[in-house]
């Protein structure tokens, strides 16, 4: 189709563009031509939109654009902030493929299949030789997922419609893995599915927002991290769930009633702009650098009424033992009870600072079994999981 294929060589313009200082290997940009996105997309809406477009043949042509756009798109889920399913940005897709270094005759799992474009494309990659399993927990997504692969003739690809945090143990042992959706644990299957020398591409989620993709190679019993950058993706559900992320609201703390009458001092602090919009964007790096690095780090809300459409969020420390909290909120630090809570942020963001103002993939990662016993060094952290523990480090 002449309108397709004019949507998708301008598109492969633009991701050349987005990936000019890292540019995407000709054999990840063969498969993208030769496996066009809009074969993956049967039903859509644009994020902000609450309005679903359905695509078929007779009207192909008039979503070409949003199709071929450098942007996600919604295939599944009614609520933003909560989205289940997505096809991710295109520049995006095709720079993890390559971080992954895909080859002929590999063995592959994906937790998430979504569309089944990546799985699509990895398929491409490791020729006919090799074998991708990409599991997807909702039924529907899964249905869609496996139609579009055997449409395209695309042998070497399974979807299965399951929980992907446990992997898929008849398919294994593994030269890759890659997790599409985001998660707090590596869950324990892993560890045992996975060649030693393997790698996993994972999106790591930490209670400061925001979220990492770390490249893992593994190295006998753990994982260490060889790349990683910002993202962002959707959660991981199922049996491994993100959990113990979402902010707490304030009102609904045990000791706030008596805390909000012990106000102390609001001080002006500006995060490198002014108001409450940017604020989550200007504060990332302290709040994924504390996430790891402070024990009393948590992020607050407060209770959403029909006057504040708006869901505002911040962070702060607080100690339950010393009754003392400090919240960083907007433009100014709010403390209650005893300062002890602010100063110890204060000497947290001197400490940041002293770092060269890290966010998490600034961190080197190394990932154990939770009942690894481990000791943390100078400028290390330890962050438990269910699974897993992560050792953090800087420097």
């Amino acid at each position: 189709m002449e309108a397709a294929e004019h949507f998708q060589h301008q598109l492969l313009k633009q991701i050349r563009y987005a990936n000019r200082s890292s540019p995407i290997s000709g054999e990840t940009e063969r498969a993208y031509l030769e496996t066009p996105r809009h074969l993956f997309v049967s039903r859509y809406r644009r994020v902000g939109s609450k309005h679903w477009s359905d695509v078929n043949a007779d009207n192909l042509e008039e979503h070409l654009k949003e199709i071929y756009a450098d942007g996600p798109l919604i295939l599944f889920g009614d609520d933003d902030s909560e989205l289940a399913s997505t096809i991710s940005q295109p520049s995006l897709v095709l720079r993890m493929l390559d971080l992954l270094r895909l080859g002929s005759g590999q063995n592959v799992f994906e937790l998430g299949a979504g569309s089944g474009w990546n799985a699509a494309l990895m398929g491409r990659l490791i020729g006919p030789s090799g074998h991708v399993y990409s599991s997807e927990i909702i039924p529907e997504m899964a249905n869609r997922a496996a139609s579009a692969v055997q449409n395209t003739g695309i042998g070497n690809v399974s979807i299965l419609e399951a929980d992907g945090s446990e992997g898929y143990a008849a398919g294994a042992p593994y030269d890759r893995a890659i997790f599409t959706a985001g998660t707090y644990d590596l869950p324990r299957p892993f560890y045992d599915q996975v060649k030693n020398g393997g790698f996993i591409l994972i999106v790591i989620k930490t209670e400061g927002g925001g979220d990492c993709l770390f490249l893992l190679k593994k190295a006998g019993d753990h994982f260490e991290s060889i790349d990683s950058m910002l993202c962002a993706f959707v959660s991981m559900t199922g049996k491994h769930a993100s959990e113990g992320l979402e902010p707490i609201y304030l009102e609904r703390m045990p000791d706030w009633a008596q805390l909000s009458k012990q106000q102390l001092a609001t001080t002006p602090f500006w995060w490198s702009g002014k108001g409450k919009e940017s604020f989550a964007w200007r504060t990332w790096g302290i709040r994924s650098y504390l996430a790891i690095t402070e024990p009393l780090f948590r992020v607050f809300k407060p209770e959403k009424t029909a006057g504040s459409p708006y869901e505002e969020s911040y962070f702060g420390l607080w100690d339950e033992s010393g009754k003392s909290l400090v919240l960083a909120k907007e433009d100014c630090l709010i403390s209650y009870g005893t300062p002890s809570a602010k100063e110890r942020l204060l000497e947290d963001l001197r400490s940041w600072i002293s770092f060269g103002m890290p966010t998490t993939a600034n961190f080197y990662l190394r990932v154990f079994p939770e009942d690894v016993p481990l000791v943390p060094g100078k400028n290390q952290w330890i962050v438990k999981r269910h699974d897993s523990q992560f050792l953090w480090s800087l420097g």
